[in-house]
C-alpha cells in the first residue's frame, strides 16, 4: 500500500479519536485505531502490514463505521492532493514522514485522551528527548565510575584497619605507674566503664585513642612533665568517652560511599576538628588548665606529623587539624565546645538523606518510560521533593518540682548568671523557689527587703493537697506582692505573712543564699552558738559545708564550740564538703590534742582516696612530732586504695620527719603499696631523708624485696647505697635483696655500686658469689669493680 492509500485510514482514525467515537469501540478496535495513527507517522516499509491494519480497523468498527465513512470521504480528497503534491524520496522503499504526530495509546495509561497535534511545544520537547537519551546511555557508565571509586575508597579503609591492627601488635604495654594512676583517675572522671588500656609505640608522633578502649602514646611522651601527661591522657580519654574511634570508622565508611562528591572530604575534616575541640575543652576542664595541653600540641607540631592516621583511631594532633588555632584557643581560654543539639534535630538530616535515597526510583522510573516513547517523549513529571522534617522546638525548661521524693529529703540548687532555681522535696512536701535579678532579704530573715529593677522572686509550697504561692516584682523603688492559696489569688493576710516568715529561713538555709551576710546576722543575734544551731537544722551537705566554712574562717571558736563544729563536719555525707570544712578548721582554729584526735578520726572515715590524701598531706607537719597522733595519721593511710595517693601522703610525712624512727614508720606503712614504681619512689625518698642509712638498711632492704620489677628494685637499692656510708650489715642486706634480681644487667649495677662504696672483705666475697650467675661480660665488670679478676 502506498502512502496515499495509507493516509485515508490514518485520517479516519484521527477523526474517530478526535470525535470521541474511538473510546466507545472495543479494546481491540481502539488498539487498531492507535496502530493506524502510528502508521501515519512512520515510514511505510511493509504494504501488507498496512493493509492488514486497515482491514482490522474496518472490521472492528462494524456497524459504527457508516457514520464515520462520510468523514473519511471528506478528508480523503484533501489528503490525496497533499500526497500528490508532496515530493517523493529518491529511494523506492522509503517514503517521507507524515507531519501527523504520533499517538499515545490512551488505554495503556488507563484513560482516553485526544491526540496532541503539532505545536510550538515540539521544539521545546526535542532537547529534552536528547538529554533523556543521553542520560540513558551515560547512566550505566556514571554508576560504574562511581562504584569503582567507592571500591577504591573502601579498599583504603580496609588497609587502614589492617595498619591499625599491625600498630597495636607492634606496641608494648605501658606499665609506668604514673600513667596508670592518671589513666584510672581520668577514667573515673569521664565515667568510663573500665580503665583504658595504655600502650606505647616508638614510631608514633602523636598519641591516639582507638577502639577496644586502648590509648597508644609515643615514646617521646613518656618524658613529659606530670601536668602535660595528665592533659594528654585527659584528651585521649575524652575521645574514648565520646566513642570517637567508632564514629570515625562509621564516617570513613560513608565518606567512601560519597567519595566522588567534592564536599564529603570537607565535611569529614570539619567533623574531625569539632571532635578535637570538644576533647580539648574536656581535657582543659578535667585538668583545670589548658596550657599543659597546648604544650603537648606544640610537641606534636615539632615532630612534623605524617598526615595519615588510621580511620578507626582518634589522634590528638593530626596534620590536617589546625594545631596553632587549637593551641591559641587553649591558651586564651576560648570556648571550644559546640552547641549540643537535641537528638530529634540530629536525626533530621539523616531522615532527609534516607528520604532522598528512597526517592531515587521516582526519578529513574519516569525517565525510563519517557525514553521508550517514540519519537518525542513528554517530559517526565518531576517527583515531589521529600519533606524536610520540622526542626523540633527547644526542650522546655524543667518544670518546677524537680526534686520530688517519697521518703527522705532532697535539695536541688541551680544557679546561672544570677538566676537561682531551688527545689526542696520531702515526705509529702514540695517547695520550689525561682529568683531573677538582684534580691535582698531583710535583717530578720523572714521576708524580702527589696528587689532590683526588673527583678522577680516567687516560691510555691505544696503540703498534701494545700498549695500556697507568692510572687514579688520590683522596679528598684517599689515592691509588688501577689499571693495565691490553692490556685486562687487573694490579698496577703496574716496567715500568708506567717507562712512567708516560716519559708524564708528554710530557703536561706537549704539553698545557702547570702551565707556571709546571714552568718554575720546570726552571730550578732546569738553568737557562734546560734550559727551552730542553725547549721544543725540544715539537711543539705553543701549548705552545711558553706556555713561551717564561713564560721570557721571568720570566728574563733571555744573548745566546746569547736568540738560541736567537728561533730557536724564528721556527720557530713559528702567527702568533698568534709574536706573543705576540715581545711578551714585547720587553717584558722587552734586545735588541741583532743580536737586533733577528732580530726584524724574524721579523716579516716572519708571514702575518697583523693580527699583523704589531701587532708593527710595538710596535717602531716602537725602530727609528726607526736607518736600517738602520728600513729593515728598512719592508720588513716592504710585504707587508701590508690597507690599514688598513699605514696603522696607518706611522702608528705617523710618531708617533715624529724628522726629515722618516723622514716621507718612511714616506710612500713607504704609496704602495702602494690605498684612497683610507687613503692620505689617512696623508698628512694626515704633513703634521701635518712640521717643514718644503717639504721633503716635492713628494713629498707626487706621492703625492697616486695618490688617485682628488676629495674625498680635496682633503683631503690642503689638509692640506699648512695645515701651514705653503709656498714657491713647494711651492705649485706642490700646484697640479699639484690639476689632476687633476675636481670644480669640490673644485678650487676647493684653489685658494682656496693663493691665500689663498701670496702669490706665479707661484702666483696658476697658480691663475687652473686656474680657467679651472671654472664661473662657482666661478671667481669663486677670482678673489675671488686679488684679480683678471675679466669
Amino acid at each position: 500500500m502506498t502512502v496515499a492509500a495509507a493516509l485515508p485510514q490514518a485520517a479516519t482514525a484521527i477523526a474517530m479519536h478526535e470525535s470521541g467515537a474511538a473510546a466507545k469501540l472495543p479494546i481491540a478496535a481502539q488498539q487498531a485505531v492507535a496502530d493506524a495513527m502510528r502508521t501515519a507517522a512512520m515510514p511505510v516499509r511493509d504494504a501488507a502490514a498496512t493493509d492488514a491494519a486497515s482491514t482490522v480497523l474496518a472490521s472492528a468498527a462494524g456497524d459504527s463505521a457508516a457514520p464515520r465513512r462520510a468523514t473519511t470521504d471528506a478528508v480523503q480528497p484533501a489528503t490525496s492532493e497533499a500526497a500528490a503534491s508532496r515530493p517523493t524520496s529518491t529511494r523506492p522503499d522509503v517514503v517521507s514522514r507524515s507531519p501527523l504526530p504520533s499517538a499515545i495509546d490512551a488505554d495503556k495509561a488507563g484513560h482516553a485522551s485526544p491526540v496532541s497535534m503539532p505545536s510550538a511545544d515540539r521544539a521545546v520537547d526535542a532537547p529534552i528527548a536528547v538529554a533523556v537519551s543521553w542520560l540513558r546511555t551515560a547512566l550505566p557508565w556514571l554508576l560504574g565510575v562511581w562504584g569503582f571509586a567507592v571500591a577504591l575508597a573502601w579498599l583504603r579503609l580496609a588497609g587502614s584497619a589492617r595498619a591499625l591492627q599491625r600498630l597495636l601488635r607492634e606496641s608494648a604495654p605501658l606499665d609506668c605507674a604514673d600513667w596508670q594512676q592518671d589513666g584510672a583517675a581520668l577514667a573515673a572522671h569521664f565515667a568510663l566503664p573500665r580503665q583504658p588500656q595504655l600502650r606505647r609505640h616508638a614510631a608514633l608522633a602523636s598519641p591516639l585513642a582507638t577502639a577496644g578502649n586502648t590509648i597508644v602514646v609515643p615514646d617521646w611522651a613518656l618524658d613529659l612533665p606530670a601536668s602535660q601527661r595528665r592533659a594528654l591522657l585527659a584528651h585521649e580519654v575524652a575521645h574514648l568517652a565520646r566513642r570517637d574511634p567508632l564514629w570515625r570508622g562509621v564516617l570513613a565508611f560513608w565518606r567512601g560511599l560519597l567519595c566522588p562528591l567534592p564536599l564529603a572530604a570537607l565535611a569529614a575534616q570539619r567533623l574531625d576538628l569539632l571532635a578535637e575541640w570538644r576533647c580539648d575543652a574536656a581535657a582543659a576542664q578535667a585538668t583545670g588548665d589548658g596550657r599543659a595541653l597546648a604544650a603537648c600540641l606544640a610537641h606534636c607540631l615539632e615532630r612534623r606529623l605524617h598526615p595519615d592516621y588510621p580511620a578507626f583511631a582518634a589522634a590528638m594532633a593530626a596534620a590536617r587539624s589546625p594545631l596553632l588555632q587549637r593551641a591559641e584557643h587553649l591558651l586564651e581560654g576560648v570556648s571550644m565546645s559546640s552547641v549540643s543539639l537535641p537528638w530529634r534535630v540530629r536525626l533530621a538530616p539523616i531522615a532527609a538523606v534516607v528520604a532522598a535515597v528512597l526517592a531515587v526510583p521516582a526519578f529513574v522510573v519516569p525517565v525510563s518510560h519517557a525514553a521508550e516513547r517514540v519519537p518525542v517523549p513528554a517530559p517526565p513529571v518531576p517527583p515531589a521533593q521529600p519533606a524536610v522534617p520540622a526542626v523540633p522546638a527547644a526542650p522546655a525548661r524543667p518544670a518546677a518540682g524537680g526534686c520530688k521524693v517519697v521518703i527522705g529529703h532532697c535539695t536541688s540548687v541551680r544557679s546561672h548568671n544570677g538566676d537561682l532555681d531551688v527545689d526542696i522535696g520531702g515526705t509529702g512536701r514540695q517547695l520550689t523557689y525561682r529568683s531573677r535579678g538582684d534580691v535582698r532579704f531583710n535583717d530578720q530573715d523572714d521576708g524580702i527587703a527589696s528587689l532590683g529593677a526588673g527583678a522577680k522572686v516567687e516560691w510555691e509550697e505544696t503540703v498534701g493537697t494545700e498549695t500556697r504561692r507568692v510572687e514579688y516584682r520590683g522596679d528598684g523603688a517599689t515592691l509588688t506582692t501577689r499571693y495565691w492559696k490553692d490556685g486562687k489569688e487573694q490579698p496577703l493576710d496574716a496567715e500568708g505573712t506567717a507562712w512567708i516568715a516560716r519559708i524564708v529561713p528554710q530557703l536561706l538555709r537549704e539553698a545557702a543564699i547570702d551565707v556571709e551576710g546571714r552568718v554575720a546576722r546570726l552571730v550578732a543575734r546569738g553568737g557562734n552558738g546560734a550559727v551552730l544551731a542553725e547549721i544543725g537544722l540544715i539537711r543539705s551537705d553543701h549548705a552545711q559545708g558553706r556555713y561551717l566554712g564561713e564560721l570557721l574562717r571568720t570566728r574563733k571558736l571555744a573548745d566546746s564550740e569547736l568540738d560541736r563544729a567537728l561533730e557536724l563536719i564528721a556527720a557530713l555525707d559528702s567527702d568533698h564538703e568534709q574536706r573543705l570544712a576540715l581545711t578551714a578548721a585547720l587553717a584558722s582554729q587552734q586545735l588541741g590534742k583532743p580536737q586533733w584526735r577528732n580530726v584524724l578520726a574524721a579523716v579516716a572515715e572519708i571514702d575518697s582516696d583523693h580527699e583523704r590524701a589531701t587532708l593527710l598531706v595538710e596535717t602531716a607537719a602537725q602530727v609528726t612530732g607526736d607518736d600517738e597522733l602520728r600513729g593515728a595519721w598512719l592508720a588513716a593511710t592504710e585504707e587508701i586504695g590508690s597507690d599514688y595517693e598513699r605514696r603522696r601522703s607518706l611522702e608528705a610525712l617523710l618531708a617533715v620527719a624529724r628522726d629515722d624512727a618516723a622514716l621507718l614508720a612511714a616506710m612500713e606503712a607504704g609496704g602495702g603499696i602494690g605498684s612497683d614504681y610507687e613503692l620505689r619512689e617512696l623508698l628512694s625518698h626515704t633513703a634521701q631523708k635518712a640521717r643514718d642509712p644503717n639504721a633503716i638498711a635492713r628494713r629498707y632492704a626487706q621492703t625492697a624485696k616486695r618490688i617485682g620489677s628488676d629495674f625498680e628494685r635496682r633503683e631503690a637499692l642503689v638509692a640506699l647505697v648512695r645515701a651514705g656510708a653503709l656498714a657491713r650489715e647494711g651492705a649485706l642486706a642490700v646484697l640479699d635483696a639484690a639476689s632476687g634480681i633476675g636481670s644480669d644487667f640490673e644485678r650487676r649495677e647493684v653489685l658494682v655500686e656496693v663493691a665500689r662504696r663498701v670496702p669490706d672483705d665479707a661484702v666483696r666475697a658476697r658480691v663475687l658469689q652473686l656474680a657467679d650467675d651472671l654472664s661473662d661480660f657482666e661478671r667481669r665488670q663486677v670482678e673489675e669493680a671488686v679488684g679480683a679478676v678471675r679466669g
